[in-house]
């Protein structure tokens, strides 16, 4: 324990994060769930899924995640072929 007795609050946090895919695949910020126990994803249509860190990485700060649901709102990703100058 810590020292006196004093008990560690549990940390929080927040982020922002794309589902990718629809049966859960999440995008976000490495950040978000670094030495995380737990990440809880919250939708804007306020259901809330407990998600597993499948894969992080702090250089570029990205995570994937991945919550137990199927038929999911996706973002479309762009493609860079698509672009034009000044996009």
């Amino acid at each position: 324990g810590a020292p006196g007795g004093a008990r560690e609050a549990p940390s929080r946090g927040q982020g922002s994060g794309f589902i990718i895919s629809s049966d859960g695949l999440v995008l976000t910020n490495a950040h978000v769930g670094r030495n995380a126990q737990r990440v809880t994803v919250k939708l804007t249509d306020r259901r809330e899924f407990v998600a597993k860190v499948l894969g992080s990485d702090a250089k570029t700060d990205v995570a994937v995640l991945r919550i137990e649901s199927k038929d999911l709102p996706v973002v479309p990703l762009g493609n860079t072929r698509d672009l034009k100058v000044g996009e």
